[in-house]
């Protein structure tokens, strides 16, 4: 049993750390919250609570009790801007000497991407980079130095080139490989990768067949407001759409950065539309309309953060990780980045891409490969082994330097033409269950109950 100058040490330690987290949290709640439009509101994806219950904050005496003594639960809205929490700051200035398209030109674009089809427009990227940017003071390619913003561009491109293949799919293969259309609306035949026709990416057997459900991307526990409303998605009722489901009721990966799990596209439906009906009732928007196929990318970037980590994509290539912002991205699957696993060829890919962006930028080095274990090692193979020989560049000077110089034989296979590895069907094989989308639901349920047991009755 602890002695009481122990036990009182220990209560002083707590006291101590308890003040600070409550000063921590008045500070980020509302108790400067006054005129110009501004609004102390609730944060109602931490808890459930009412824009009511945090309208005391405001209040200097407030600041010991519930709800704003809890970091982040209460919020300073100014009511002229989306309700929605703006995205986390990255400390950088805003550059104020050019426009992020000035920066990133048609020519690169089409260079990057001579393939891309639409909804995957240059326009339509500017077009949603300058209605966020106008919306929030964090500033998507528009922070820090001029280098910076060149590499974040490297970063964002490298990664959704992959994820998109070259900006040539909008939706996700085995989910939606081919549509049907017709004149009652557009469907798809989800399959299972082994029943999959990958030459001419068709569906033999369908995952609905013989009265079976789709359930995929899909968590039930997740409702609003916290999610879209999902359950089990059947057969169209019709012999003509045999084996064929409605787009419109699942949540598979879209858009350029494959936008998955019903949780994620509300979050991002509110950005983007101010509604959370938008994107809940209408998935499809993100595979067809170029604002969201771009916007939910640049959504997810900007503010989506992993379970118990305060950082976001966007600050971790400002930070120089591009590393960390693979691990937001798909961190469960990628990270670490395992030789052996079910993503090693991904990764082959997604970082020929990123070199591709980076030369097309114009960046002086890489960003960092710390961030996600086994990375560096990773991109040194795939250098090393003549697969990624737009890295050979940044290879002589990379962040950080690599244990050997690269080697001058052949690769041991004959390298994929950079042009044609959009083809690759195992590429489409890829299941983009983003590890932020399910793990934050996951993380959501447990901290939801702990946080309602202690102050729900308050």
């Amino acid at each position: 049993m602890p002695s009481l100058s122990t036990l009182a040490s220990f209560l002083l330690a707590f006291s101590s750390i308890t003040t600070s987290s409550l000063t921590s949290a008045q500070d980020l709640s509302c108790k400067n919250c006054r005129g110009n439009n501004r609004k102390c509101v609730a944060d109602i994806t931490i808890q459930v609570l009412s824009d009511d219950d945090c309208s005391t904050c405001v209040k200097a005496s407030s600041k010991w009790t519930w709800p704003c003594s809890v970091e982040g639960l209460c919020w300073c809205w100014d009511s002229t801007t989306p309700k929605y929490k703006p995205a986390l700051s990255s400390s950088y200035e805003e550059a104020t000497d050019d426009e992020p398209c000035d920066l990133f030109t048609r020519d690169m674009f089409e260079e990057i991407a001579p393939n891309a089809v639409y909804p995957y427009t240059y326009r339509g990227l500017c077009d949603a980079i300058d209605y966020m940017n106008e919306r929030y003071n964090e500033k998507v390619f528009k922070m820090g130095t001029r280098e910076q913003q060149r590499q974040e561009w490297a970063a964002f491109l490298g990664h959704t080139t992959h994820e998109s293949a070259q900006y040539t799919a909008s939706r996700e293969f085995l989910p939606c490989g081919r549509t049907i259309n017709s004149a009652a609306g557009t469907f798809c035949k989800p399959c299972s990768s082994e029943n999959f026709d990958w030459d001419n990416m068709y569906c033999e057997i369908s995952e609905v067949a013989n009265g079976k459900y789709y359930e995929d991307y899909c968590d039930k526990i997740v409702t609003p407001p916290y999610g879209c409303v999902c359950g089990p998605t059947s057969m169209v009722d019709s012999d003509e759409y045999k084996g064929l489901i409605n787009p419109n009721f699942v949540y598979f990966g879209r858009g350029a950065i494959q936008l998955s799990w019903n949780a994620n596209y509300i979050k991002a439906s509110q950005v983007l539309s101010e509604s959370s009906d938008t994107l809940c009732s209408q998935p499809e928007l993100v595979a067809t309309q170029p604002k969201y196929a771009w916007g939910t990318a640049i959504w997810f970037w900007m503010f989506s953060k992993p379970p118990g980590m305060d950082t976001t994509s966007h600050v971790q290539s400002l930070d120089g990780s591009f590393g960390g912002s693979l691990n937001i991205i798909n961190g469960g699957l990628e990270c670490p980045a395992d030789p052996q696993g079910y993503h090693a060829q991904a990764i082959v890919t997604r970082l020929r891409y990123y070199c591709i962006a980076a030369s097309v930028m114009g960046v002086k080095r890489l960003l960092d490969m710390e961030g996600c274990e086994g990375l560096s090692g990773k991109f040194e193979e795939c250098v090393m082994t003549g697969y990624c020989p737009e890295c050979n560049d940044f290879f002589l000077d990379p962040s950080p330097a690599p244990s050997k110089a690269p080697s001058p034989a052949a690769p041991t296979e004959e390298p994929i033409g950079f042009r044609s590895w959009a083809n690759d069907s195992w590429m489409g094989d890829i299941k983009r269950r983003d590890s932020s989308g399910m793990g934050m639901s996951s993380v959501f349920r447990v901290v939801t109950f702990l946080t309602f047991a202690y102050f729900g009755t308050r």
